[in-house]
């Protein structure tokens, strides 16, 4: 499973685009960082349950920031070599019953992203260039 974050660059050129660049991935890093942790959250098990939770899905959870061609680029991603389940459980054809039981998926960390990172670069970006 893996979620891409790419920023688009301005039309009109920054007086240092050296320092627009590291603004633009600090703002990459730091959602990555909170997408890892959004879906590193576990729903409240029910009070009834002897399941013991192993945190094994919570440690599939990580991230990479690379600058490729010009472009920076965020992926969140769960190892399917960690927990195997993770589709079921997280994925984008998440199993009914785990959206009932309030596990957090992809369609909702891409929902997150998507309200989430455009202010997120405005803030950095203004705060740079104050």
């Amino acid at each position: 499973m893996q979620i891409k974050m790419i920023p688009i660059m301005p039309k009109e050129p920054f007086p240092d685009p050296a320092k627009l660049v590291q603004v633009l991935k600090d703002a990459v890093r730091d959602q990555a960082v909170e997408g890892v942790r959004f879906m590193s959250e576990y729903p409240r098990q029910s009070s009834g349950s002897s399941y013991r939770r192993t945190g094994t899905l919570r440690r599939s959870w990580h991230f990479t920031v690379e600058m490729n061609s010009g472009n920076i680029e965020g992926n969140i991603m769960s190892n399917s070599n960690i927990a195997p389940y993770n589709k079921d459980v997280q994925g984008e054809e998440q199993s009914p019953w785990m959206t009932d039981l309030g596990w957090r998926n992809i369609k909702g960390l891409g929902e997150k992203i998507d309200r989430d990172f455009p202010p997120r670069v405005e803030l950095l970006v203004e705060e740079a260039y104050k």
